[in-house]
C-alpha cells in the first residue's frame, strides 16, 4: 500500500502530509527543497494550495526544529516512528506559529494522520500530544528551552563556531537566522530606475523599502507570479548583499568576465545589466546551467556578449580556449553559514567536516582561476558563508600563495574587511546614496584582488 500523501482533502490537512513526508527525507540528510520536490511527485492530483502551503509549514517548522523534538520527547513516552513524529513536529509548529486556530490545526493533523497508511493507527496519539501541548505549553517551553540548542535552533558544533568566531555578536546572528527572509529585489537597470520601480509599487498599494543601490524590500512576501515586473523582467529576487558583487568587480565595456559557478545566474545577469563587457557564465551542473539562460532570457540580456559554459570552473583546461579575462568573480561553493534565514534546513544538513572540505574545494577554484586572469586584472572572491575558514582565513592563505596577488580594499570599506553579518529585520532601515552597503542583506564574506 502507498505510503504517499494524500491527493484530495482539506488544504492544511493535505499540505501537513505532504510537508511530513518531505520533513521525513529532510531529517535523513536531504536538503529540504528536495525533499518537498521529492514528496510532491509522490502526489498524481495535488491539491491546488497544498504544494505551494507544504513549502511554507516545512520551512516554518525547520526554523524551530530543535524546539519541535525537544517537545516531543516530553510529550511522548517513547520515541515515535519517523512517519508520526513528522507529521507531530509540524502539527506542533504550526500551534506555535499561530498561523491558524489551533482547534483547527489540531483536526487537520488527525486528517492527515488517518489519510497516510504510516500514520493511520497513529491519530489518536497525534490528537493526544497536540491537546496536551495546548494544555501546556508554557510549562513545557520553560522545561526545554534552557536548552542552548533549542533556544538558538542550532547544533551545538555551530553555536561554538560562531561564538567562536563572533563573542559580541554570535547571539544576534543566531536569532537572525531564525526569521523568515525578507523578500528582496534587484531591480533591472536595463529596463527601469529604482525610484520608478518604488513609485509603482507605491501606486500599487504594494510597502516597500530601498535598501541597495537597486535592492527593494517588500514588506510582505508574494509569489513571483504577484511581484509586479517579474515577468516583464524588470525585478530579480536577489539579496542585496549578493547584488554587491557585480558593481565591486567594477567590471567595464569591452572586459572580458568570467563568473565562474555561475548558477541560477542571478550575478551574471547582473553583471550584464551593468555593464558592455563580455561574459563568460561557468556551471558544472547542465541542468543549473539552463536556469543561467532562462534567467537571462526573462531579463532581455541573452545576448552573443554573455556565454553560458558547461564546465567544471576548478578545470578550466576543459573549457578554456580564449585570451585571459579582466575580471573573475568567483561565488564559491560554501556552507551557506550566511544565509540560513533563507534556507533553515542548513545547519542540520552541514556536518563540522564540512567546513575545511569546502575550504579546500574553495582554494583549488582559486587556484585553477587566478593563472586565467590577466595582469592587472582583478578577482572578487565571494562566499555566503560567516565561517573564518571561508572568508578571512581563506583569503589570506590565498595571498600566501600567490606573491603576484595583492587584495584590495572594497569600495566604502577599509583594507581587510569583507565579512558582512545578516542584519536583523528589525534593524534594517532606508538606504541612501551615500552608504556604503545595503541596508539589510544576509551574510557574506568578499574580498577582491588585483594581479601585480
Amino acid at each position: 500500500m502507498s505510503d504517499a500523501p494524500i491527493a484530495a482533502g482539506p488544504p492544511l490537512a493535505a499540505a501537513l502530509a505532504l510537508a511530513a513526508a518531505a520533513w521525513r527525507e529532510f531529517r535523513q540528510g536531504r536538503a529540504l527543497d528536495r525533499a518537498l520536490e521529492w514528496a510532491a511527485a509522490q502526489v498524481m492530483t495535488p491539491h491546488p494550495r497544498a504544494l505551494a502551503a507544504a513549502q511554507d509549514v516545512a520551512y516554518s517548522a525547520a526554523r524551530h526544529l530543535a524546539l519541535l523534538e525537544a517537545l516531543i520527547a516530553r510529550l511522548a513516552p517513547r520515541p515515535p516512528a519517523p512517519p508520526v513524529a513528522a507529521l507531530l513536529a509540524l502539527a506542533l509548529s504550526q500551534l506555535i506559529s499561530r498561523r491558524h486556530p489551533p482547534y483547527a490545526v489540531v483536526d487537520q493533523a488527525v486528517h492527515a494522520a488517518q489519510a497516510v497508511p504510516s500514520t493511520r493507527k497513529a491519530a489518536p496519539f497525534i490528537n493526544a500530544c497536540l491537546r496536551r501541548y495546548l494544555r501546556e505549553a508554557p510549562a513545557l517551553h520553560a522545561a526545554v528551552e534552557s536548552e542552548e540548542t533549542v533556544r538558538h535552533n542550532a547544533p551545538r558544533w555551530w553555536i561554538d563556531r560562531l561564538r567562536s568566531a563572533y563573542p559580541q555578536a554570535w547571539t544576534s546572528i543566531l536569532q537572525t537566522q531564525r526569521e523568515a527572509p525578507p523578500l528582496v529585489l534587484r531591480v533591472n537597470a536595463r529596463r527601469t530606475t529604482t525610484d520608478e520601480y518604488l513609485r509603482r509599487l507605491r501606486l500599487a498599494g504594494i510597502a516597500a523599502t530601498r535598501v541597495g543601490a537597486q535592492a527593494v524590500w517588500l514588506h510582505e512576501p508574494r509569489p513571483v507570479a504577484d511581484i509586479p515586473g517579474f515577468a516583464a523582467g524588470e525585478v530579480s529576487v536577489q539579496d542585496a548583499g549578493a547584488q554587491l558583487a557585480a558593481p565591486w568587480l567594477q567590471a567595464g565595456a569591452g572586459m572580458r568576465v568570467l563568473d565562474a559557478c555561475a548558477a541560477p545566474g542571478g550575478k551574471t545577469a547582473h553583471l550584464a545589466e551593468l555593464t558592455e563587457a563580455t561574459i563568460d557564465a561557468v556551471e558544472r551542473d547542465a541542468a543549473r546551467s539552463a536556469r543561467i539562460s532562462e534567467n537571462l532570457a526573462r531579463l532581455g540580456l541573452a545576448s552573443d556578449r554573455v556565454r553560458v559554459i558547461v564546465g567544471d570552473a576548478a578545470q578550466p583546461a576543459q573549457w578554456h580556449r580564449g585570451p585571459l579575462y579582466d575580471r573573475i568573480l568567483l561565488d564559491a561553493p560554501c556552507t551557506a553559514s550566511g544565509i540560513v534565514r533563507r534556507h533553515p534546513d542548513i545547519p542540520w544538513l552541514r556536518r563540522p567536516a564540512d567546513v575545511a572540505q569546502l575550504a579546500t574545494q574553495q582554494a583549488r577554484l582559486l587556484d585553477a582561476l587566478w593563472p586565467l586572469l590577466a595582469p592587472a586584472g582583478r578577482l572578487l572572491y565571494v562566499v555566503c558563508s560567516l565561517f573564518p575558514e571561508e572568508g578571512v582565513e581563506q583569503a589570506a592563505a590565498f595571498e600566501r600563495r600567490w606573491t603576484d596577488a595583492r587584495r584590495v580594499p572594497l569600495p566604502g570599506l577599509q583594507a581587510g574587511e569583507g565579512q558582512l553579518l545578516p542584519v536583523p529585520l528589525t534593524a534594517a532601515t532606508a538606504w541612501t546614496v551615500d552608504c556604503a552597503r545595503p541596508t539589510l542583506h544576509d551574510g557574506f564574506f568578499f574580498a577582491l584582488f588585483e594581479k601585480r
